[in-house]
């Protein structure tokens, strides 16, 4: 979702949970300002040893930041805020307080992205295959670094009761079933 119709030159791109850093790579390479945060330094080292490697590093703007997304105070100053595969790592509570604060990173107007597990839906069949998926997943998760085991989160629903206006969704597939997803909404 991260294309040149979203980032523009200048656009300040915050991405919550540093991931492997492809991302915030692009969209420097559109000519964002990106900001990194994340609480891993392994995450972190990932991401810089990858910016590094990229045969312009000296023309991205990207700006790491080893800290707690929640202790990040810049009100309303991005463009665009990107969570892919964040909020999962969180229990329900924690999820919509770190959800409420990347709302509040966001300008009006601007959008956020949330990359992650696609909520259940379908047959009782595909249902339970896509649970079965996302519980695999969750419990792989918690052995390896103690995230919370929790149900699918429906992102989309909660964006829009948090008063977003839902943009876009893709659905991306694993054999054959809907396995994960990305919604874009417009802060309003």
């Amino acid at each position: 979702m991260l294309d040149e119709e979203l980032v523009k030159t200048g656009s300040k791109v915050l991405f919550a949970g540093a991931g492997q850093g492809d991302d915030a790579i692009r969209a420097a390479e559109l000519g964002a300002e990106s900001t990194l945060i994340d609480l891993s330094p392994t995450m972190m080292d990932t991401n810089l040893k990858l910016i590094e490697k990229h045969p312009d590093k000296e023309s991205l703007n990207i700006k790491p930041i080893l800290g707690d997304i929640l202790k990040h105070e810049a009100k309303a100053n991005y463009d665009v805020v990107v969570a892919n595969f964040f909020l999962t790592v969180f229990e329900k509570d924690k999820m919509n307080a770190v959800l409420d604060h990347l709302i509040k990173l966001c300008k009006p107007g601007g959008y956020v992205i949330i990359g992650d597990f696609k909520t259940a839906s379908g047959n009782i069949f595909q249902k339970t295959a896509q649970q079965a998926y996302w519980l695999t997943a969750a419990t792989a998760f918690f052995a390896v670094a103690g995230n919370a085991i929790h149900g699918l989160y429906n992102y989309a629903d909660l964006l829009e009761k948090k008063g977003l206006k839902l943009c876009k969704e893709q659905t991306f597939s694993v054999l054959g079933q809907p396995a994960f997803q990305s919604i874009l909404a417009e802060k309003q």
